[in-house]
Formats: structure tokens, C-alpha cells, sequence
């Protein structure tokens, strides 16, 4: 089942006032994808297990919390192993998400360091580590049985 996610006005007001800081923020030799969109990507994020046939969508959609690292992936059957097993029904979102300056992971060190002039950090298997919550935007809620 694939629902449509309507994101209250403040919530995207949020993401676009987050992409123009990211603007904003870019030099003029950085340029590109940062300087005309925030460097917009779509991604999936697996919420997990729901409970029953009915999935409660409180709060589901409002990625809050300061300083919480937000783990993105590039594809939906990676985002479904990174929550490991079980059974029953999953839920996954797509969002958009403004990756900003991205930092290549080579290590801990560089996840860390990638913290400092840069908006998110790539790692190796499609996974995208964004540092602002503001910056992702879901779209489509899938609820599925693997």
C-alpha cells in the first residue's frame, strides 16, 4: 500500500527555509546542485514493524530532535536490511532530503570531521547521514509485507 503523506505547512516551511540556508551558505566555487536546489536527492528512510493492520502516523512524520542524525539510503531494499529481520508488515518512507555539502565516510574520523563545513555524509552502501532533521521531507508512506 503506498499513501500519499501531507506534510503540514510548517513542516515544509521548515525544509524550504533549511534549503535556502544551504544556499545561502554555498560559495560561489562550490556552485552546482547546493547552489540551484540544496542538492535535493529523493531517499528512503525504514520505519519499521507496524502494529496491526492500522499504522498509527502520529508523529511518524516529523523528524524532531536537535542534533539528530538522520540515516537516508539510496535504495529500498538497502533501507529494508538496515532494520534487520522480523515478521509481519514494514513501513518505509520516501523523502526528499537536501544533502547540502555531502562528506565522503572513509572512517569514523571523517564522519565526524564531516560534521564541520559539510551537511550530510555519504558512507559506502548508499546510506546518506543528514545532521539536521529540517532537511528531510517525506512523501510517500509504503506499507509492505516482505
Amino acid at each position: 500500500m503506498v499513501l500519499k503523506v501531507n506534510n503540514p505547512p510548517r513542516t515544509v516551511t521548515r525544509f524550504e527555509e533549511y534549503r535556502h540556508v544551504v544556499k545561502c551558505r554555498v560559495g560561489s566555487g562550490d556552485g552546482g546542485r547546493c547552489l540551484a536546489d540544496g542538492n535535493e536527492v529523493m531517499r528512503f528512510y525504514c520505519v519499521g514493524p507496524t502494529a496491526g493492520a492500522i499504522y498509527d502516523m502520529s508523529g511518524l512524520c516529523e523528524f524532531s530532535g536537535k542534533n539528530r542524525t538522520i540515516c537516508t539510503y539510496s535504495g529500498s531494499g538497502r533501507a529494508h536490511e538496515s532494520f534487520g529481520g522480523g515478521k509481519g508488515r514494514r513501513a518505509m518512507l520516501v523523502c526528499r532530503v537536501i544533502a547540502g555539502r555531502v562528506c565522503k565516510r572513509l572512517g569514523v574520523e571523517s564522519f565526524l570531521e564531516g560534521r564541520v563545513g559539510f551537511d550530510s555524509v555519504s558512507g559506502d552502501n548508499g546510506e546518506l547521514f543528514v545532521f539536521d532533521s529540517r532537511a528531510v521531507l517525506p512523501c510517500f508512506l509504503i506499507i509492505y509485507k516482505p
